[in-house]
């Protein structure tokens, strides 16, 4: 009887642990998506950040480029769990000048189990995709020539 209690007790602490380490990094994945999104001015500044992005999803994925256009990049998902995989969209603001949002979203098999639960890969996955989404602004940014604008 007390071992049940015991073990009951010590599942609750886990289950309890589990989840704060979930929400907190659920926030940083959060902050890292708003890190992953820049504006462009310009159909010059645009194709330079675009054409930037698509380096950016080439060092960073984990598989290779299966389809790029003019409005998006997608990479293969990998056969392995923990693996980071990398797609970027490119949307106009609808301005009439060519100006556009670029977004990069880090995908990771594993993070999650079937019904949206975190899975056993999930602080690894959460921490790659973080790191990859925070990086994407100063990298795209780290060339930009001057011609046109690139913001958040």
């Amino acid at each position: 009887m007390i071992l049940t209690i015991a073990v009951a007790s010590l599942g609750a602490c886990t289950t309890s642990r589990s989840s704060i380490d979930a929400q907190h990094y659920e926030i940083a994945l959060d902050e890292a998506r708003d890190d992953a999104s820049i504006g462009c001015v310009g159909r010059v500044a645009c194709d330079a950040a675009w054409q930037r992005t698509r380096e950016f999803v080439t060092r960073h994925s984990a598989t290779n480029i299966r389809r790029a256009n003019e409005i998006t990049i997608e990479t293969g998902v990998p056969h392995e769990s923990g693996v980071l995989y990398l797609w970027a969209s490119r949307t106009a603001t609808g301005d009439g000048i060519d100006s556009a949002t670029i977004r990069v979203k880090g995908l990771c098999r594993g993070m999650y189990t079937s019904d949206g639960a975190p899975a056993w890969m999930y602080v690894t996955c959460a921490e790659l995709i973080t790191q990859a989404e925070k990086e994407f602004r100063h990298f795209v940014a780290s060339t930009d020539s001057g011609e046109g604008a690139v913001s958040k």
